[in-house]
């Protein structure tokens, strides 16, 4: 299995890792800096995750855990591209790591996991 994760080149705050894609998605949304067609399309991706991805309830993951696609989470990895193209149109880089083991996975569901960084974990790469 690998575990796939799109991400900009802002590092967050709270996990020191690069931040994920919503993050930038709701900051664009609150600024104003997407036009009517793309607000729309942004905010239509960001309901279909509501309804189609499990938020996980647990205060283990909150902080530093970061979240991870399953490779087999096919129609979450396209709304991710989707979401990704709109990004970059508004000069956000975006990268997409990679790897094929988590040593401390504290989530999961069918469609993701949730570790919090490890130096045992495989290594990632870069797309």
């Amino acid at each position: 299995m690998t575990f796939i994760r799109f991400v900009t080149l802002k590092i967050d705050e709270n996990s020191h890792q690069p931040q994920g894609l919503f993050q930038v998605a709701y900051s664009l949304l609150r600024t104003g800096d997407l036009n009517a067609g793309e607000r729309e399309e942004v905010q239509i991706i960001i309901d279909w995750f509501k309804k189609n991805l499990p938020i996980p309830n647990q205060p283990n993951v909150e902080g530093r855990a970061i979240f991870w696609y399953r490779d087999s989470a096919l129609e979450h990895i396209q709304k991710m591209w989707s979401l990704a193209n709109i990004l970059q149109s508004h000069d956000c880089a975006i990268q997409v790591q990679k790897c094929r083991h988590l040593h401390n996975i504290v989530y999961q569901d069918d469609y993701q996991v949730a570790a919090y960084p490890h130096r045992h974990d495989g290594s990632i790469t870069t797309n």
